[in-house]
């Protein structure tokens, strides 16, 4: 005999079949030199065969080829629950020899349409209806990350509401979730959560604690990257040995001060 309990039967396994949560540009608007894309299911999947059933289809329906970064090894996190997918660098990549055979899969102020049908879940169930995305793709962005152009709301002290970042355009989430840091002023990580809201031009910190009237550090670093994989350092499509690397990985800090009390 089965219990269910929150979703899940008493083996453990969900009693329902795995379905999409989320696709991360969370706009329809994407650039033409897209990058990434992540993909969030409702529960751990497996791990291979994924990508070749996820398609991209034109505006009549037709499958575009050729766009996704087949690699031997799936990109995952530790959860399983999503995936990382690769628009083909050797295409977006201006100078290589698929961008000048085949172009971009992506071309502007066209539609498409982001078909994934068929993925397996862990426990042997697959999605019972694909899942569709409309996707109108803009010109491409050649624009870097830059601090110098964000806009920062600080909460009131004794209150745990968000310190919010802004950001004049979209952002990489998974970059978001990882390049971010929050310290006070004896350089000790703040503990709480991160939000990544409005599309991706938003981070919002919530801390475990209520805000203490002083300062904050938020550590930059210089591998924050946008959707077309653009960072701090420089461009995604800079010319061969043209970019330097004296400052990869280098950490910006952007001194934040708490005082007013709610």
């Amino acid at each position: 005999m089965f219990f269910f309990i929150l979703g899940v039967t008493a083996c453990g396994r969900p009693k329902d079949t795995p379905v999409v949560q989320a696709v991360f540009p969370s706009s329809q608007k994407v650039p033409e030199n897209l990058l990434r894309m992540y993909v969030q299911f409702s529960t751990p999947m497996k791990t291979t065969g994924n990508i070749e059933k996820i398609k991209l289809l034109d505006e009549k329906g037709q499958e575009v080829k050729n766009v996704f970064f087949n690699n031997v090894h799936e990109l995952w996190n530790e959860e399983q629950t999503q995936l990382t997918l690769i628009l083909d660098p050797a295409r977006v990549k201006t100078g290589l020899q698929a961008n000048k055979t085949l172009g971009r899969a992506l071309r502007p102020t066209l539609n498409y349409t982001l078909v994934i049908e068929e993925l397996e879940d862990v426990y042997h169930k697959k999605m019972r209806k694909p899942y569709t995305k409309q996707i109108h793709v803009a010109d491409a962005d050649y624009e870097m990350p830059n601090t110098e152009n964000w806009r920062f709301h600080t909460p009131n002290a004794n209150t745990r509401d968000a310190f919010i970042v802004h950001f004049p355009q979209m952002l990489d989430y998974h970059s978001l979730k990882q390049r971010l840091i929050l310290t006070d002023s004896e350089n000790k990580a703040v503990k709480g959560l991160i939000a990544i809201k409005n599309q991706e031009t938003e981070w919002h910190f919530s801390p475990k604690e209520p805000w203490q009237c002083g300062n904050y550090i938020l550590h930059v670093n210089s591998r924050l990257e946008d959707p077309s994989g653009n960072n701090i350092n420089g461009l995604f499509d800079h010319k061969i040995g043209a970019l330097k690397y004296e400052k990869e990985g280098v950490v910006q800090t952007i001194p934040i001060q708490i005082c007013k009390s709610g």
